[in-house]
């Protein structure tokens, strides 16, 4: 009998084994990093639950598989909600660090009982987190970060082929970016192009695979002084650490490429994790499928690793290493495929980015902590442009072209640097950060125009030696420059945090910056606070000065360039948040920029730049967010913007190159089981601006050279067509034992509505070519052990 029952129970657990398994993680404090004992950790909608150990630590054992909401509190602390906490039988979940704000409330109340938004009173406005949930489930992103971002109040995008964002009126290349507490702004595939207007919208693809990162926290304006360099918002991307005691491999494969990915302990090293993401993207084949096949050649490979060690309670290390190379190419084939063979550029691209980065945090006390980051970065790109022409009137195959390439830049760059950051608590209501940041970079640029380029976009304002010519001509000499130096950056900064009552909390910050490249400095004073209406109403404020460090694309093409002082910016941001339910949030604010000192150019035939500009913004953003906490998750925002600018050149105020007066959004997605998930979104923006123009025709006055030249009579009077975009996601995962099969369909732009994003001139027509993408399927299935 003892026997049988013995049977029986063994028989019981080995089932319970095969479908079940176990969730562990570490809770600590958000500013000190300090581990919480004695957390509550519990399982929404089950009676399980446990608490943290002495070094914050926690698991849960036997947990049937499944998706789960887990709840942590503790005492005088906000409580927090993670969703989408995955349960796979015979592994273990590993959550990583859960950090948790200490409450400044006197009352018994919470600000949201159930944690489900983070309130951060250091932070104030515009800002907004995403998890790596939140990023895989955003319809049309395709599980990239910056394209899952177009849907936040403030940020625009030009969809489809460009990835790179822009925030209240200012370009993508005024966004700070962190990546592990490391600057590194090179986070996109083929950025730029061979005109104007795509130089101005920045990256089309992100370097980081789905699932990759774990959170992306984004201000839209008024950010701390432990920020700077740039004008208009912050985003810092945290990669997942991995983990620790259970490894998981998956594979892709699908029409663009594969990727291949490892997460888990790593063999032979105690308490550490290993996370290795590879992937091969060619956009070749779906270009073709989709009619596209004049575009080029778009490939490039992504290779990311991080190991992450708890050398001690005290003492954390991570190292990351990125290695990203992309080709691009766009040959007279696909000139012949153009509409009308018009579509006459020709470019042939190879760049390869780099990062090796090494973070350090260290407990200095029991209210102190100390992250120190080191990193070494590099950038290496060489690029050909040109043209192609047809010979023949009517041209039947390539072999009726013959082309020229006019242009190539040789640029390399490799940056050492250093940032460190030092936080203190002094007390609950008492917080005091300072930090320094150092960066020298060793720059190798070379720009070689080969014999005279004829330009035919113009303006009246533009050098002509015959001032008659409806053209410019562009001699080497305006172009050829070659930039060898080293140069430094400095930065330190120091914030004061302070909370007087239970419902005001204050942060005075002052930033100080110096340029090697000028040798001048700056200081950025900063100020923000929040007032608590009550438990779930607050009013926020923030302000301050900001300074933008003049790019090194512009800096090495002209000696003068290099004496070009930094862009400045003043922030004025007030608004209103309230937590209508514990998930659901409202969100409306108001904001005011000042410009000056902008970096304008006054000939487009040349590469001189000055500080004449000046300028100003100013809008309205409004959000509501439904977290996803049973079943159903959605956003509504809506944001109005107005920006000008004034190049003091004569011609008066202008709309900026991102000003979009009108941005709508409304995101909704279910979960109808553990195994299948239904997202859609739509979008609608109002068109970018651009320039008004006559055409020339015949501006040889030569029948057998045919050319025509677009004149610029208005910057920026005009707009693109209006931008909208209905996509769709749709996520299925099967488990069979220990492997699941993971597939997605994603559809960017289902109703196929050519979304405009350059209007470019072709000189053998006369006509304007309409760029864009229309209908973007992707869709894949992934292996999981």
């Amino acid at each position: 009998m003892r026997t049988l029952t013995a049977l029986i129970l063994l028989s019981a657990t080995t089932l319970t084994a095969q479908t079940s398994g176990q969730i562990s993680g570490k809770i600590a404090d958000k500013a000190t990093k300090q581990p919480l004992p004695d957390a509550v950790v519990a399982i929404l909608g089950t009676p399980m639950g446990t608490t943290t150990d002495g070094e914050g630590h926690f698991t849960l054992t036997g947990v049937p598989e499944d998706i789960y909401k887990i709840q942590v509190s503790f005492i005088g602390y906000d409580s927090f909600l993670k969703t989408d906490v995955r349960v796979v039988r015979g592994k273990t979940t590993y959550l990583e660090e859960i950090e948790l704000f200490q409450s400044v409330l006197e009352t018994e109340e919470t600000v949201v009982a159930a944690g489900f938004f983070r309130e951060d009173a250091q932070a104030p406005v515009s800002a907004f987190t995403y998890t790596r949930d939140e990023i895989r489930r955003a319809p049309g992103a395709t599980g990239d970060v910056f394209r899952a971002m177009e849907t936040l109040p403030g940020v625009s995008t030009s969809g489809g082929e460009f990835s790179a964002f822009s925030v209240r009126g200012g370009s993508p290349e005024e966004n700070i970016i962190l990546i592990d507490n490391i600057p590194f702004d090179k986070v996109s595939h083929f950025s730029g192009g061979s005109t104007e207007e795509q130089d101005k919208q920045g990256g089309r693809f992100s370097i980081f695979a789905p699932d990759l990162i774990e959170e992306a926290r984004f201000q839209g304006g008024g950010f701390s002084a432990l920020y700077g360099g740039k004008l208009a918002s912050f985003l810092d991307i945290r990669i997942k650490e991995g983990n620790r005691q259970t490894p998981t491999v998956d594979g892709r494969f699908d029409l663009t490429g594969w990727e291949v990915n490892y997460d888990g302990p790593l063999p032979g090293l105690k308490n550490t994790s290993l996370v290795f993401s590879g992937r091969h993207t060619n956009f070749t084949r779906i270009l073709d499928l989709t009619g596209q096949d004049d575009l080029g050649r778009p490939r490039f490979d992504d290779w990311i690793v991080k190991t992450t060690t708890e050398l001690t309670p005290r003492h954390k290390i991570s190292l990351l290493g990125i290695f990203a190379p992309e080709e691009f190419d766009k040959e007279i084939e696909h000139v012949f495929n153009s509409p009308g063979a018009a579509a006459n550029d020709i470019v042939d691209f190879e760049e390869d980015k780099s990062l090796f980065g090494l973070n350090w945090r260290f407990l200095t006390g029991s209210a102190s902590v100390l992250h120190t980051s080191l990193y070494r970065r590099r950038t290496d790109r060489l690029i050909d442009v040109g043209k192609a022409w047809p010979i023949a009137s009517l041209p039947q195959s390539p072999a009726d072209f013959e082309s020229r390439l006019v242009l190539n830049q040789d640029n390399l760059e490799t940056e050492l640097g250093m940032r460190s950051v030092f936080t203190y608590v002094r007390s609950a209501a008492t917080t005091i950060t300072t930090g320094l940041e150092f960066s020298r970079t060793r720059f190798d640029n070379n720009l070689t125009q080969t014999g005279l380029d004829t330009l035919y976009v113009f303006d009246a304002q533009d050098y002509r030696s015959d001032p008659t010519a409806n053209y410019l001509l562009r001699p080497p000499e305006f172009i050829n420059a070659h930039f060898d130096a080293s140069k430094s950056l400095f930065s330190a900064f120091g914030e004061w945090s302070l909370s007087p009552t239970a419902r005001l909390t204050a942060n005075a910050g002052l930033r100080y910056e110096y340029s090697e490249f000028n040798g001048k400095s700056y200081l950025a004073p900063r100020l923000s606070a929040t007032y608590r209406l009550n438990p779930r109403t607050r009013l926020n404020l923030a302000g301050g000065l900001f300074y933008q460090t003049p790019n090194i694309d512009v800096i090495a093409t002209a000696p003068r360039n290099q004496n070009l002082a930094n862009e400045r910016a003043y922030h004025l941001i007030g608004g209103l948040t309230r937590y209508v339910r514990d998930d659901l949030k409202f969100t409306a604010e108001t904001y005011y920029k000042q410009f000056d000192d902008l970096i304008v150019r006054p000939d487009r035939g040349r590469p001189d730049r000055t500080n004449a500009g000046d300028g100003w913004a100013a809008g309205a953003d409004f959000s509501l967010i439904k977290r996803f906490i049973d079943r159903f998750y959605g956003q509504v925002n809506y944001s109005y913007a107005r920006s000008r600018r004034d190049d003091r050149d004569g011609r008066g105020t202008y709309d900026s190159d991102f000003n979009q007066p009108h941005i709508f959004n409304v995101l909704a997605g279910y979960e109808f089981d553990q195994r299948y998930t239904l997202s859609a979104k739509w979008r609608y923006a109002t068109g970018r601006p651009k320039d008004a123009f006559i055409v020339h025709a015949d501006v040889f006055g030569d029948p057998t050279r045919l050319r025509y030249a677009q004149e610029l009579t208005g910057n920026n009077a005009g707009r693109l067509p209006a931008f909208h975009t209905f996509n769709i996601r749709f996520d299925s995962r099967r488990q069979i034992g220990r492997i699941a099969l993971v597939s997605f369909l994603d559809v960017i732009n289902l109703y196929n509505h050519l979304n405009v994003n350059e209007d470019r001139f072709l000189e053998l027509t006369g006509k304007e070519d309409r760029r864009g993408f229309e209908i973007l399927p992707t869709g894949g299935l992934k292996v999981e052990f």
